[in-house]
């Protein structure tokens, strides 16, 4: 079961749903489940789990991207100073301002227009309501229901 909320947005002056998380589970926890859905043990998974992180920082280092078969695929990507320069002998690394790994959920669907979904994305997944308990402070004339900080908040 997945959960949501309500969100007040200043900026249109309306209400609208937000996924809301309820915990966080770790390589302990994913070990353990994966333990039980094959003939693999706990030790050897988190292993694996364990050697994914270096493993995939040296392929994203030597250009590569990184595809895992029914989770998506993992590239770098960065950010550049805003202005550019003027010639493309002046292009360098110099003006790259910040670089980060880009995540692309795998798909499947047909593909036909709107039939793609996120693999990850169960079909039967069932959404139920989860009241806030945060209330937002300094809004006077947003009615008295729940708010919460950000769309991915913690809850519990």
């Amino acid at each position: 079961m997945a959960f949501f909320s309500k969100k007040f947005i200043k900026l249109t002056g309306k209400w609208s749903p937000v996924c809301k998380t309820v915990s966080c589970y770790d390589a302990q926890r994913l070990a353990k489940d994966i333990e039980k859905e094959c003939t693999v043990s706990y030790t050897d998974v988190i292993s694996v789990l364990t050697a994914i992180p270096g493993v995939m920082r040296r392929y994203l280092a030597e250009g590569h991207s990184v595809k895992l078969d029914g989770i998506g695929s993992f590239f770098l990507t960065f950010e550049c100073k805003k202005t550019g320069v003027d010639s493309a002998e002046e292009v360098s690394m110099d003006q790259v301002t910040n670089i980060k790994v880009q995540f692309r959920p795998a798909m499947r669907g047909s593909g036909v227009k709107g039939k793609f979904a996120n693999t990850l994305i169960a079909d039967d997944i069932e959404w139920t309501y989860l009241p806030n308990t945060k209330s937002e402070a300094g809004t006077s004339n947003v009615p008295d229901t729940d708010v919460p900080d950000t769309d991915h908040d913690l809850v519990g």
